[in-house]
């Protein structure tokens, strides 16, 4: 169902549920207010035309909201004597939502309720069952990982990648993936399928040059 209704000398087409801006009404935001110029209104085939207006037709509607349009520009100028006004218009306008339209014999349009908002008193399951953490406890944790998260991001940028690992203190056993250092001096002879090394300090001999009982080349 919609209706075309007049108001501030312009013509509007409407439907329940509506918004639209007509020229200002002396009217406060949020009250409610009459529009019984209503030129024409159909409703499933049905139209109903006025002469002008439809007798007993209305259009009931609610301030939503008081304010000015756009900034227009309005430049006057007049050649060859230096004529130039420059001046600014904003219009006055109204916010208007339909929610009704009544017309004679025709059942009412009215806009759907909007559902009714929980009480403020009324406890929310998770609290009322004991359940959850509160809403504070939540957001402390998600701002304390926030920072440790920064914290060690920060960390890994000044640490540098080639820092030397600083030796083990203390008595520990040397792990088992690690050689010992070779002694050059360490002589090794098969004596018995064992391997003979000796004593520290001992001196280092070169081996000859030649085997023995052989002459020289």
């Amino acid at each position: 169902m919609y209706a075309v209704i007049k108001t501030g000398g312009k013509q509007y087409k409407v439907r329940v549920g509506e918004t639209i801006d007509v020229e200002k009404l002396v009217a406060e935001q949020g009250a409610q207010v009459r529009l019984d110029q209503v030129l024409l209104a159909a409703n499933d085939g049905a139209i109903a035309y006025g002469h002008p207006v439809i007798e007993g037709a209305a259009v009931t509607a609610r301030v939503a909201r008081q304010y000015k349009g756009p900034k227009l520009i309005v430049f006057r100028y007049k050649s060859k004597s230096r004529y130039r006004r420059r001046t600014g218009h904003r219009r006055q306008l109204t916010q208007l939502t339909i929610q009704t339209i009544e017309v004679p014999g025709w059942e009412t349009a009215t806009a759907p309720s909007a559902a009714a908002p929980a009480s403020e008193g009324a406890p929310s399951a998770p609290e009322s069952m004991g359940e959850g953490p509160p809403a504070g406890a939540a957001v402390e944790e998600t701002g304390s990982v926030a920072r440790a998260r920064s914290q060690v991001s920060t960390w890994a940028w000044a640490v540098p990648e080639s820092r030397p690992v600083p030796p083990a203190t203390g008595s520990a056993a040397p792990p088992d993936d690690v050689l010992p250092p070779i002694n050059p001096a360490a002589q090794v002879d098969e004596v018995g399928g064992g391997a003979l090394e000796p004593p520290p300090g001992a001196a280092f001999e070169e081996p000859p040059q030649g085997l023995p009982g052989q002459g020289s080349a």
